[in-house]
Order: structure tokens, then C-alpha cells, then sequence
């Protein structure tokens, strides 16, 4: 009786010290977990910011130039919404550029240059163009013709 009373007591020290082992081998395995979580995530990091949405509106621009392919300062450029009916008009710059942003995507313009009541042909902007950025070069003809 002696032999077998160290043995049971024996045990619950035992129980004790390999619940602790256990608890110790997952708490460990818990950390080595979320440290390799947390060094994919700052890896993966950079590569969040290229899969952002892409901008939601559309950017119209170019230059307005004559037959010889001059740019021409101050020209009239209209932009026409074709679902509104909205105009909106600027002047081209000192070297016959101009842009139209924030344009909505989903709608259908036309745009036109005019100068010294000469103007160039009339090009369409459609909705079904998925290019953000257009580039438009409209030309004015010469004044007599």
C-alpha cells in the first residue's frame, strides 16, 4: 500500500505538469501563427493599394490646332452631355490645349472647338468607351473654306 500511495499522488503532478506542456506548446503555436499571419499581411500590404477601384469619373483632353497643326490660343471648346442636354464651355490655352475631368462615364458627350466663327467637326465621347483618360485633337479649318 506504501508503493502504490507515492504513485497516486504521483499523478495528479504529473496531469499538471503535462497540461501545462500542452498549454505552453499551443500558446507557442498561437504566436508562431500570428506572427507568419502579420508578415503576410505587411507583405501583401504594398499590393493592397494597386488593387484599389479604379477612378470612377472620365478625363477628356487635347489640342485644338489649325490646317497646320499650330495650336490655337483662346479657341472655344464645348463639351455637350447627350443625356442632360448640359453644356459647358472653356477656352483653350496659350498653346491650344484643353480638358474637360470629372466627367461621368456612364453618359455620352460631343465636343466641339470654334474660333473666330469657324468650327471643327463635331466628335462623339460614347459611354461604352471604357478608357478614363481620352485624348480629342480637334482642328479648325482655315477661315475660307
Amino acid at each position: 500500500m506504501s508503493t502504490r500511495l507515492p504513485s497516486i499522488l504521483a499523478l495528479p503532478l504529473l496531469r499538471a505538469r503535462s497540461s501545462r506542456f500542452s498549454t505552453r506548446r499551443i500558446s507557442w503555436g498561437v504566436r508562431v501563427l500570428c506572427r507568419v499571419l502579420a508578415v503576410a499581411w505587411l507583405l501583401h500590404a504594398p499590393g493592397l493599394a494597386a488593387k484599389q477601384k479604379p477612378p470612377t469619373t472620365k478625363t477628356v483632353s487635347g489640342v485644338v490646332t489649325d490646317k497646320a497643326e499650330v495650336g490655337i490660343s483662346g479657341a472655344d471648346v464645348t463639351l455637350k452631355n447627350l443625356q442632360t442636354g448640359k453644356t459647358v464651355a472653356i477656352y483653350a490655352d496659350a498653346n491650344g490645349h484643353y480638358s474637360f475631368s470629372d466627367l461621368d462615364p456612364h453618359y455620352d458627350y460631343e465636343i466641339q472647338a470654334s474660333f473666330k466663327g469657324v468650327s471643327s467637326e463635331t466628335r462623339q465621347v460614347s459611354s461604352f468607351d471604357t478608357r478614363r483618360k481620352l485624348v480629342i485633337n480637334l482642328t479648325i479649318p482655315p477661315l475660307g473654306s
